[in-house]
């Protein structure tokens, strides 16, 4: 379980140094926007639509060795259904978060 109060030391700490950080953090909240304009876990093409909502990424879902991105969107093409499904269950707030991961 989050404990709250730590997360919330945390929480009041970034926003402390916020505007410091901005240059570093920009493309991360760029990246979080272009996502939530693009994503609709119901798409008729799911891949497609992971692969859009995903695209401006860059570095935060790839790594020297591992690319999750490629990786999920390859099994969304694999098989959408199953794909659509675990994102259903991982944003299901209803839920712990525990269980949804």
């Amino acid at each position: 379980m989050i404990n709250s109060e730590k997360m919330q030391i945390a929480l009041k700490s970034y926003k402390e140094a916020f505007q410091e950080r901005w240059i570093d953090e920009k493309f991360k909240w760029e990246a979080v926007k272009w996502f939530q304009n693009h994503w609709d876990v119901n798409a008729k093409n799911f891949s497609e639509m992971f692969a859009k909502a995903t695209e401006k990424t860059a570095g935060l879902l790839a790594s020297m060795n591992n690319f999750p991105r490629k990786m999920m969107i390859q099994y969304a093409e694999d098989d959408a259904e199953a794909v659509r499904a675990m994102f259903i269950r991982l944003y299901d707030e209803t839920k712990d978060v525990t269980d949804r991961v």
